[in-house]
C-alpha cells in the first residue's frame, strides 16, 4: 500500500472538502477514500485510473470535482503503462499538436480547480485529441 494523498473536492471553482485518498497499487488496484464526514469507501478496478474513476463519477453526483491530475482533460493512459504502473501514471497530450507531449503525471497529485474537468468532459476531449468519434457518446 502506498502512502495516503489528501486531495482537495471543488465545486464552483470553490475548495468545498478535502479527502484521505490510499491507493493500493498491487493487483487488484483499490482507492480507499476517507470522506471529510469519516465515510470510508474502497473502489476497486482493473487499475488505479478505474478505480479514480468511480470515486469521481461518486463526487460528481453531489456536484464535486476531484483537483487531481488524474481529473485534468488533457491526461491519457496507454496499455503498456496500465500494465507497468497500474496507471497511476499517465501522459499529458498536446491539444493543439495532437500529439503526447512527453510529460508524465501522477494521478493522484494535487491540481488546481481550475484544471479539474468532468469524466464525460474528459473522455470527449480524449477522443477529441485522437480524431474519432465517441461510440459512447449518443447523437
Amino acid at each position: 500500500m502506498n502512502p495516503s494523498v489528501r486531495l482537495e473536492c471543488a465545486r464552483d471553482g470553490a475548495v468545498v472538502e478535502t479527502v484521505l485518498v490510499a491507493p493500493d497499487d498491487s493487483y487488484p488496484y483499490s482507492l480507499t477514500v476517507c470522506r471529510a464526514s469519516g465515510e470510508e469507501v474502497v473502489y476497486s478496478g482493473e487499475s488505479l485510473l478505474a478505480c479514480l474513476v468511480s470515486f469521481r463519477k461518486v463526487l460528481e453526483q453531489e456536484g464535486l470535482l476531484l483537483c487531481c491530475q488524474g481529473a485534468r482533460s488533457d491526461v491519457t493512459s496507454s496499455g503498456m503503462q496500465s500494465q507497468m504502473t497500474g496507471s497511476r501514471w499517465v501522459y499529458v497530450f498536446d491539444r493543439e499538436e495532437r500529439k503526447l507531449s512527453g510529460e508524465v503525471v501522477d494521478i493522484l497529485a494535487p491540481a488546481g480547480p481550475e484544471e479539474a474537468v468532468t469524466v464525460a468532459e474528459q473522455r470527449a476531449e480524449l477522443f477529441r485529441f485522437l480524431g474519432i468519434p465517441d461510440p459512447g457518446c449518443e447523437s
